[in-house]
C-alpha cells in the first residue's frame, strides 16, 4: 500500500463522514498555518501501525461540536467527548477500509486531546508520513498520519 493510497484513504473518510455526520464540507486545500484550537490524536496498532493528529481551528471546533449535539453547544465537558467521538468515526472509517485491503486487523486507540505535537509519542524515524489540510466555511483541519505497514 503506497502513501498516496492510505492519504486518499483518510481524505475519504473525513470528506463523507464530515459530510454525513455533521453537513460540514471539507475542500482539500495546500499547506497553511492554523491557529489551534484543539489537537486530538489517536493510534493504531497491529499490521497497520500509526498516529493520527488532527488540529482543528476554534470555529471549525465548535462547529463540529454544535453539529454533532444537534445544534446545540454542550458543557466543556461533553465537548471533549464529541470531538473525540468525531476523530474516532472518521479513524474508524478510514482504518476498516485498510483493514479490508491488508487482508489483517489494526486496532483503533480511543482518541485524545493533546496540547501539542511534542507531547505526543511518535516514533517517526522509520515511518512514512501524510499531511491533509481541509478548509471550510468555519475554520481548518490538518490531519497529519504517521504510519507503517508490517
Amino acid at each position: 500500500m503506497t502513501e498516496m493510497k492510505v492519504g486518499k484513504i483518510f481524505d475519504d473518510a473525513f470528506i463523507s463522514i464530515s459530510k454525513k455526520l455533521i453537513s460540514l464540507d471539507l475542500r482539500r486545500k495546500k499547506e497553511e498555518i492554523i491557529s489551534v484550537k484543539c489537537m486530538e490524536f489517536v493510534k493504531t496498532k497491529g499490521k497497520f501501525n500509526s498516529t493520527i493528529i488532527c488540529v482543528f481551528s476554534s470555529d471549525i471546533f465548535d462547529a463540529i461540536i454544535i453539529g454533532m449535539n444537534d445544534g446545540k453547544m454542550p458543557s466543556e465537558d461533553e465537548k471533549v467527548l464529541y470531538i473525540n467521538e468525531y476523530v474516532n468515526i472518521i479513524c474508524g472509517r478510514a482504518l476498516s477500509e485498510i483493514n479490508n485491503r491488508l487482508g489483517r486487523t489494526s486496532r483503533l486507540t480511543v482518541p485524545m486531546m493533546c496540547s501539542d505535537k511534542e507531547s505526543i509519542d511518535i516514533d517517526d524515524s522509520e515511518m512514512e508520513n501524510e499531511v491533509l489540510f481541509y478548509e471550510t466555511e468555519f475554520g481548518n483541519i490538518e490531519v497529519c498520519i504517521y504510519y507503517k505497514i508490517i
